[in-house]
């Protein structure tokens, strides 16, 4: 068994850091109609030097939020427990409170393998669903704030600021 489940991190690691500090863009429209915006992560102090970014994909009223991650701490409890949530306003003056919970599904899976449970250090990736448009979340500011779960302290270790 080779290293062969290297590459996907790295080509993962490769893409996220052309993203890393440029602002949310458009990417396209699908044929249906469907809006993609790339919004880059930026880590927290709790997860220095780590890259990320979400891919947010509008289906009508609803959005999909899909997070790609290059890692998460190395206290993060395993298997991985992420939990995404969508506050009004900017990641340096967030809601106290966020406007939306993306909490349907935490586990996060390794990139590459959908479905696993990440139970190791590497790129990992995690999907949920927003009960609301794509274009309501541009209309004014909001942020990706992603946390550890519970056991891990609740701390924020990703953030990124959906634009218009």
């Amino acid at each position: 068994m080779g290293k062969t489940w290297l590459m996907p991190g790295v080509a993962l690691i490769a893409a996220l850091a052309g993203c890393a500090g440029m602002g949310a863009e458009r990417d396209m429209q699908g044929a249906a109609g469907s809006e993609i915006l790339r919004v880059p992560l930026t880590a927290t102090r709790y997860n220095a030097g780590r890259i990320g970014s979400a891919t947010l994909v509008s289906h009508g009223g609803e959005t999909t939020v899909t997070l790609q991650l290059s890692s998460v701490p190395s206290y993060a409890s395993r298997p991985i427990h992420l939990y995404t949530y969508i506050h009004g306003g900017r990641c340096d003056a967030m809601s106290e409170r966020p406007a939306y919970s993306l909490t349907d599904h935490v586990l996060a899976s390794p990139l590459g393998r959908q479905g696993a449970i990440a139970a190791f250090r590497g790129p990992v990736t995690l999907s949920n669903v927003a009960p609301v448009s794509l274009q309501k979340l541009r209309e004014t500011p909001h942020a990706i704030n992603v946390l550890t779960g519970p056991a891990d302290g609740d701390r924020s270790i990703f953030c990124g600021n959906i634009v218009g």
